[in-house]
């Protein structure tokens, strides 16, 4: 398959089309893919409730790279530093935010320990939980169906003060990419995102997983400090535009 071996080096990217191939084959119609007509580069796109994420990866035509840009919702763009600029002249005046996101990745194994406080979160939490996205991160890319994952919550005297999950899946590459971790403000700085992130990589490791990666923006300095520090390596750093419908 072209699409394979555009993206097979990057465990990232590979992880992002092989849990979108299966989910497309399970009827989630939130996936989509297009490929270069030279057969050089490709955009992975994967639509959320209230945002849309496309990410180029290898070489496209001028015409291909506008029609990546061309949203009919609020999307965020990933490309490679090299393109930040001709993507922001696509996108005009549509453009509300240009940041770098940093690429991470970490083994999976047995070498985190569970926090009582924490609990997995399920369906029955969506309407808690995605007023606690709006309350306290309201530029969190949340959906329904990311309840049907492993996403895990701190509680103390039954308040959510912290959570983080797992966006994207693979069995077959045993892989698994991150995210959604957020913690109330009062609360930031003690360290609740570490024994969220904790719980959730001990619960992963028994369930199989032996790779984790996830995407933080450089500016959120200490949340790549945090994981830095939770033995994260950094695979690669990208532009992140942030652009509205056009």
């Amino acid at each position: 398959m072209v699409l394979r071996a555009i993206v097979d080096r990057h465990p990232v990217f590979r992880l992002y089309l092989e849990s979108g191939l299966e989910a497309a084959a399970g009827g989630d119609r939130s996936r989509a893919a297009l490929i270069g007509r030279s057969r050089a580069g490709a955009v992975l796109a994967i639509d959320f409730d209230d945002v849309t994420v496309r990410t180029v990866v290898g070489r496209l035509d001028d015409d291909e790279l506008a029609a990546a840009c061309a949203v009919d919702r609020r999307a965020e763009l990933h490309v490679e530093p090299a393109l930040r600029g001709r993507v922001a002249a696509l996108c005009g005046g549509r453009v509300l935010a240009d940041q770098t996101i940093r690429y991470y990745s970490r083994p999976v194994g047995a070498d985190m320990v569970a926090d009582p406080r924490c609990r997995h979160l399920g369906p029955a939490d969506y309407a808690m939980l995605a007023g606690f996205f709006r309350a306290h991160h309201p530029a969190t890319i949340f959906s329904r169906w990311m309840l049907e994952e492993t996403l895990v919550g701190l509680f103390e005297d039954g308040a959510l003060l912290a959570c983080g999950g797992v966006v994207a899946r693979h069995a077959g590459l045993a892989t698994v990419n991150l995210g959604n971790f957020v913690t109330v403000p009062v609360r930031r700085g003690e360290g609740l995102a570490r024994e969220v992130m904790a719980t959730l990589l001990a619960t992963l490791a028994a369930g199989g997983v032996r790779r984790a990666t996830l995407g933080a923006t450089a500016e959120n300095r200490a949340a790549c400090r945090s994981y830095e520090a939770m033995g994260f390596a950094l695979l690669e750093e990208r532009a992140e535009l942030v652009v509205g419908p056009g």
